[in-house]
């Protein structure tokens, strides 16, 4: 896939969108599907049906479908003469995957020192097109346009060759090693494919990459996407915290951060040292913080709390309000601990002593709990992890095997446990009004009106690892659909 042509529509107030009214707010949505050959249709309101944007914890990426109404076969009979001057044309599909989207959404705010009404930016982004679906929906012919981040064509398309030994000096002194003999650093190689494939020299966040101490000796298979062999790093990545890994996409660049470094850096609580220092006491949000909300109950009696994980926002937060009807909680299945997260014990064989080592000790739940990072949240000292360990059946187990001399193997069974946690402890799904920014891979702070509380919901206040974020923009609605999960719990 080449560069993506430049779009000739500039984010001007005189440019024509859709209304989009919700929320009791309007909303301005602008959405062009232009081609490498400079064609480019706007989706006016006639054929506007909706966006569905997607963020979701086992990718870095922004995924979507603009749906977009084809009675009487609009979507290919657009034949319109639009005038010399117009930036529009018809616009045709050929099918050199090189189909493109620009999706503007704005909203009308007033400025606090002004009369002038400006608009914010919700979201200015392009993307490519992966595929197209024609379908029905209530007797409505409906075409379906599936969207990613522009660079995911990149690992998705392009059939390159690609070898862990291009990182190796071994192979640049042209020294023969035995395969598998020459591994490299799982986080430099991670960000060489990333490099090698996106031909972008700056497209990782230095500042926010964790090398880790994992190694990887891997050579893509021929004629197989790129997002092959980064799953396959990913899978032998050690962070250097000796923690898991997770792999982000933010402005343009990639980050790799530990999930111990990822909760570290939440929130940062400046505590007053004596009693004077009260009013001076400042929580500081990190960057992966997406915002707070309150479940609203009919409880409209005051609590008091002298736990931090209540009070860590204050009361005078701007939460955004979510009914209780609108949230469910699924506790933690009643057989977690026999099947997801049971222990995991790593057999690892060295091919170069011919020995056999048993890493037992590593795939607890205890030894999760050391290496998560969970004291750092609110109230740490006094929380453990989501899930109490199993005494009864200790025994059952999860047995995994690693062919290789690498001395992290014996963090392998912590890190696959410690992933698991996302699907398996408490989990919520709520409604509310639409935020995009309210991303997978960020934190959410939730806390409850109640005045008396159940051990579950004593639970509920703190920061929530968001898993999903579904948001639909369409008419009359801009919603999104939170899915989450709680990593820690009072003991």
């Amino acid at each position: 896939m080449g560069k993506s042509p430049q779009s000739k529509i500039k984010a001007a107030a005189n440019n024509p969108y859709v209304t989009i009214n919700a929320n009791s707010t309007d909303y301005k949505v602008q959405t062009y599907i232009y081609n490498s050959k400079g064609e480019i249709k706007f989706i006016d309101s006639n054929s506007f049906n909706g966006l569905l944007f997607e963020t979701n914890y086992n990718t870095p990426f922004l995924l979507g479908v603009l749906t977009v109404n084809d009675e009487l076969n609009s979507t290919v009979l657009n034949k319109v003469d639009l005038g010399e001057n117009s930036p529009f044309s018809e616009l045709n599909s050929y099918g050199d995957g090189q189909e493109f989207i620009r999706i503007i959404v704005k909203t009308k705010s007033k400025e606090k020192f002004a009369c002038d009404y400006t608009d914010d930016v919700i979201l200015d982004k392009m993307f490519v097109t992966s595929k197209k679906l024609n379908t029905v929906q209530n007797n409505i012919k409906l075409v379906k346009y599936y969207f990613a981040d522009i660079v995911w064509a990149h690992f998705e398309n392009k059939n390159k060759e690609w070898s862990t030994d291009l990182l190796n000096e071994y192979k640049l002194k042209k020294v023969q090693m035995k395969r598998g003999q020459s591994k490299v650093n799982s986080g430099r190689a991670l960000k060489h494919i990333l490099i090698h494939f996106s031909g972008d020299d700056n497209i990782i966040d230095e500042d926010r990459w964790d090398d880790g101490i994992g190694k990887v000796y891997y050579t893509l298979p021929a004629q197989t996407p790129a997002f092959t062999a980064i799953a396959e790093i990913m899978k032998t990545y050690v962070s250097s915290d000796e923690s898991g890994g997770i792999l982000t996409y933010y402005n343009g660049k990639f980050q790799l951060q530990s999930i111990r470094s990822s909760i570290n850096k939440i929130y940062k609580s400046s505590r007053p040292r004596t009693a004077s220092d009260v009013l001076l006491s400042k929580t500081h949000l990190g960057d992966n913080f997406g915002g707070a909300i309150k479940i609203q109950t009919n409880d409209n009696r005051q609590s008091y709390s002298n736990k931090e994980a209540g009070n860590i926002l204050g009361k005078d937060f701007n939460y955004i309000p979510v009914d209780n009807s609108n949230i469910t909680f699924i506790d933690t299945q009643p057989d977690a601990t026999l099947n997801t997260l049971n222990k995991k014990e790593v057999t690892q064989f060295d091919p170069k002593s011919k020995q056999f080592t048993i890493h037992s000790g590593e795939g607890t739940l205890t030894a999760v709990e050391s290496k998560t990072g969970l004291e750092s949240l609110p109230d740490g000292s006094d929380n453990k992890i989501n899930i109490d360990e199993n005494t009864v059946f200790s025994n059952n187990k999860s047995k995994l095997f690693k062919m290789t001399d690498s001395n992290t193997a014996m963090y392998y069974g912590t890190i696959k446990l410690q992933k698991q946690l996302f699907e398996s402890l408490t989990k919520a799904n709520f409604a509310m009004p639409g935020m995009i920014d309210m991303s997978a891979n960020k934190f959410l702070y939730m806390n409850i009106a109640l005045n008396n509380k159940n051990k579950f919901a004593h639970k509920i206040p703190g920061f929530w690892y968001i898993t999903k974020n579904l948001t639909t923009l369409s008419k009359g609605t801009f919603a999104s659909n939170i899915n989450c999960v709680k990593l820690d719990k009072p003991k």
